[in-house]
C-alpha cells in the first residue's frame, strides 16, 4: 500500500530479500539469511508496476467502494487512483481477513464510452470492460483476505 501512495517510497535494505535482522547502515557485515524467493518476486513486480511516470507525476485519488444490502464487505476495501493521461491506474486492498465484493466508482469524467482494457500488475490477467457500464456501475471487486490488484487501464 505505501509504495502506491503519494509520498516518498522508502524500502529498507534486504527488505527484497525478506531479511529479518535490521542491521544499521553502517555495519560492513551481516548475519547470513536465506532469501525468500516468493518476496523477492513480489517485490520485483511491485517495482515494476510504480516505475511509471503516473506513480511518479500523476494526479491521486481516493475512489469509493459500494456494497449492497445483504453484503457489508465493501467497507473492508480501499482503493485509490491514479492518472496522468493517458496512463492510469486502479489499486484495490482487501484490509481484512475476510472475502469481499464491492463496486469501485472513479473520478474519472470521461470513463464512459468505448472499452477500457484492465491489465493487473501482478498475474498479468487482462480484461477489457464496456466504459458505459463502469460510469454507470463501477467496477466489480472482489478479493480475497488481505486480497491487492493494481489495475492498469488503456483503450485497446
Amino acid at each position: 500500500m505505501t509504495a502506491t501512495v503519494p509520498g516518498a517510497r522508502l524500502f529498507h535494505e534486504g527488505q527484497f530479500e525478506g531479511r529479518r535482522v535490521r542491521l544499521p547502515v553502517f555495519l560492513g557485515r551481516r548475519p547470513s539469511e536465506s532469501v525468500n524467493e516468493g518476496l523477492q518476486l513480489f517485490y520485483t513486480k511491485l517495482v515494476r508496476a510504480i516505475d511509471r511516470p503516473v506513480f511518479r507525476d500523476g494526479c491521486w485519488s481516493l475512489c469509493e467502494p459500494e456494497g449492497w444490502p445483504d453484503n457489508a464487505s465493501f467497507q473492508n476495501l480501499l482503493t485509490w487512483a491514479w492518472q496522468k493521461d493517458p496512463e492510469r491506474c486502479l489499486i484495490a486492498v482487501n484490509f481484512s481477513d475476510h472475502p469481499i465484493q464491492a463496486r469501485v466508482r472513479f473520478p474519472w469524467a470521461d470513463i464512459g464510452g468505448g472499452t477500457w482494457r484492465l491489465t493487473e500488475a501482478f498475474s498479468g490477467a487482462e480484461c477489457e470492460r464496456q466504459g458505459d457500464e463502469l460510469a454507470q456501475s463501477g467496477l466489480y471487486v472482489e478479493l480475497v483476505p488481505w486480497g491487492y490488484r493494481c489495475f492498469s487501464w488503456s483503450r485497446p
